[in-house]
């Protein structure tokens, strides 16, 4: 009898640990999931899909006439997260700003989190501009500073056959208690340099306060 429950007890806790096991693997893919959302959001990215027409209040980057949004993108992504990549301009005048990054890098990024492909060329008109000399891309890196930059928390996910939806909050990076948006984003499953990852498809924000 002892014996029985000793093996009752060794069998009990297997089962225990293989459920933590399942828990801690689904609670970091998760936090995975929020630093991928987050690259979006902190760039101020907050409703997108990657169609090319619909409703006016949302960014539908399938349109051609808005490449210059995802060559912000490719920019602003690496001023925050790869400022290796970010050299001083070599000319006199630098009109658009101090900055340069080379066109490569900025392809590289949109491919890796949006799977498109860009048109390379000059973003004038709306702030921040950014000049092409057809090798590098000329900008003022001040202008993505933001008083606030908010990241994601995603509390459910919903793995369906060609798409995942992630759900949860923004949180404010300076104060995370501070929660004063939802969001609703989905992805497709995606390998990046042979390791799986995922493609934005779009995201929907709403803001509770």
């Amino acid at each position: 009898m002892f014996f029985m429950k000793r093996k009752f007890l060794a069998f009990s806790l297997l089962i225990i640990a293989i459920f933590s096991m399942g828990a801690a693997k689904n609670s970091d893919e998760k936090k995975r999931m929020g630093i991928f959302i987050s690259n979006f959001t902190e760039l101020g990215m907050y409703e997108f899909d990657l169609e090319e027409e619909g409703p006016d209040e949302i960014l539908h980057l399938g349109d051609p006439y808005s490449a210059g949004e995802l060559i912000r993108f490719g920019v602003g992504h690496n001023i925050l997260n790869n400022k290796k990549l970010i050299q001083k301009c070599s000319r006199k005048n630098c009109e658009f700003g101090s900055s340069v990054i080379a066109k490569e890098s900025v392809a590289a990024s949109v491919r890796k989190y949006f799977d498109i492909d860009i048109k390379h060329q000059k973003v004038l008109g709306d702030a921040p501009e950014i000049d092409y000399d057809g090798k590098f891309y000329h900008f003022d890196k001040n202008s993505w500073n933001s008083d606030t930059i908010y990241y994601a928390d995603v509390q459910e996910v919903d793995k369906g056959k060609n798409f995942i939806t992630m759900q949860g909050e923004l949180y404010e990076l300076d104060n995370p208690k501070h929660r004063p948006a939802v969001f609703v984003a989905k992805a497709k499953p995606y390998k990046w340099n042979n390791k799986d990852t995922w493609a934005i498809l779009s995201l929907s924000v709403e803001w509770t306060e």
